[in-house]
């Protein structure tokens, strides 16, 4: 997956809240690393690659840990909250809004 079509994804499932963190994830990719997917789940931004890489591994869980504080829709600070049966992160403007669900 590349910067595209991450971004894509992650705004068409969410918003555009996340996508300056989609772009620091890909601004800080190393050498050999492959993202192969980026995507919400439990109201938190996940990414998986290969092959694993420590280093790594800690700054994308830093990533993930900012992006439960921020609403996926505006980017402005939120909260992570259960709508619907889905964990999501939004603040208090977005926090009812329908969920977009491909």
């Amino acid at each position: 997956m590349d910067r595209a079509e991450a971004k894509q994804w992650i705004e068409k499932t969410c918003g555009r809240g996340w996508l300056y963190l989609v772009d620091e994830i890909f601004d800080k990719v190393p050498p050999g690393i492959v993202i192969e997917e980026v995507f919400q789940k439990w109201g938190h931004l996940h990414v998986t690659y290969s092959p694993y890489d420590e280093a790594f591994e800690s700054f994308l869980f830093d990533i993930e840990h900012l992006s439960a504080g921020l609403c996926e829709i505006c980017g402005k600070p939120g909260e992570e909250k259960m709508h619907d049966g889905w964990s999501i992160a939004r603040c208090p403007r977005h926090a009812l809004l329908p969920l977009n669900r491909f």
